[in-house]
């Protein structure tokens, strides 16, 4: 009976009505889902959680004040070449879209979570600013973060957390007499003809218990920058940038003074008549010289190029090395009845050649590094 009625079906023609019918209902379903395309294709979010694609309400770009406020400095990693933040971000802009009646609501104001804002303003069919940290390395560990939406239709983003920087700009060419900047950079995801990052000056800077004990931080700015962003089109940046020396009491005390002793004995044992017991304490000042290299390399930082304090050590570690080598050559001077010559040549050492050596190489250094 099922095959039959099959049959009869397939042999049945097929009226023009019926067609017709078919083909408003198609259309009517294809309209449809057009329409829900259209309104769907907004994208609002804060921080990194844009949705759909971007389309402009308006010509004129949003303009979105950014404040940037870095409350503690974790770390700074200078092998690396990164740091750590606690920092809080301030985002603050009008969008009369989404006013509201305060006597109606209760209240001048509504406090959302972002979550929560973004399908507001999705229903709303309005534009949010979207932004990424551009030097951020690894994740953001995101602390607390509200939005402030007062009746007249100004919003107010406020967002805390941590997260690691990176530092390309780093140059410890200088090492230890170097000043390092540091940036925090706030980078718009939509192109700036859609969304405009602007400074809030009163809002950005540092803290006052940063918790840096190395560093002495400093002078701290918002620089405005139009850059190329991830689509490729011309994109707001706003950072925070702050400048950094070292405290140097630490490496005067426990460098630089000791290799300035180690130069001392160097040169008071050319004072001894005997040249055995020269070389012996020439021997014992260069394994002195060898361990203490050892000692303070875990705190160096392992570069590509010399630092200030590499040439220090390297230049020291051959001067002082050469003297073992110099008291040896006397020795055997001595040794083959030429004690004269080797007092001669003693004398011009004590006096001219060692002091002039290594006074030469400092003011060297110091020109070729330092200026």
């Amino acid at each position: 009976m099922m095959v039959c009625h099959k049959t009869r079906l397939q042999n049945e023609p097929i009226s023009m009505s019926r067609l017709f019918h078919f083909f408003l209902i198609h259309l009517g379903i294809l309209i449809l889902g057009c329409l829900a395309l259209s309104q769907s294709g907004v994208a609002e979010g804060f921080g990194d959680e844009t949705i759909g694609e971007f389309q402009s309400r308006t010509d004129v770009p949003l303009e979105v004040g950014v404040g940037i406020q870095i409350e503690q400095i974790t770390f700074v990693d200078q092998q690396a070449e990164n740091f750590g933040v606690v920092a809080s971000i301030v985002m603050k802009m009008h969008i009369p879209e989404l006013a509201f009646d305060a006597e109606a609501y209760g209240k001048p104001y509504q406090v959302h979570s972002p979550e929560d804002f973004i399908k507001l303003a999705r229903e709303k069919l309005v534009v949010l600013p979207a932004f990424i940290i551009a030097n951020q390395q690894g994740r953001r560990f995101t602390q607390q973060h509200l939005v402030l939406l007062e009746a007249s239709g100004d919003i107010k983003y406020v967002e805390r957390f941590s997260t690691t920087l990176q530092a390309p700009y780093f140059n410890f060419r200088k090492y230890p007499f170097d000043s390092q900047i540091f940036y925090l950079e706030v980078s718009s995801l939509f192109s700036e003809s859609f969304i405009k990052f602007t400074p809030i000056d009163d809002l950005s800077g540092l803290g006052d218990l940063l918790g840096e004990e190395e560093w002495v931080l400093h002078s701290p700015k918002m620089v405005t920058k139009t850059i190329e962003g991830i689509t490729g089109e011309p994109t707001s940046q706003v950072a925070l940038s702050f400048q950094a020396h070292r405290h140097l009491q630490f490496y005067l005390l426990r460098l630089l003074l000791p290799l300035l002793m180690i130069l001392f004995v160097s040169w008071a044992t050319f004072f001894l008549e005997e040249y055995r017991r020269r070389i012996d304490m020439a021997n014992a000042n260069l394994l002195v010289f060898v361990a203490f290299n050892f000692a303070i390399s875990s705190t160096l930082p392992r570069l590509g190029y010399l630092t200030f304090l590499d040439s220090l050590l390297a230049g020291m570690f051959v001067i002082t090395g050469s003297m073992v080598l110099v008291n040896i050559a006397l020795r055997r001077l001595k040794i083959k009845d030429r004690e004269d010559l080797a007092r001669k040549i003693d004398r011009y050492l004590v006096i001219w050649v060692y002091p002039l050596m290594y006074v030469g190489f400092l003011l060297w250094a110091a020109r070729y590094f330092l200026i």
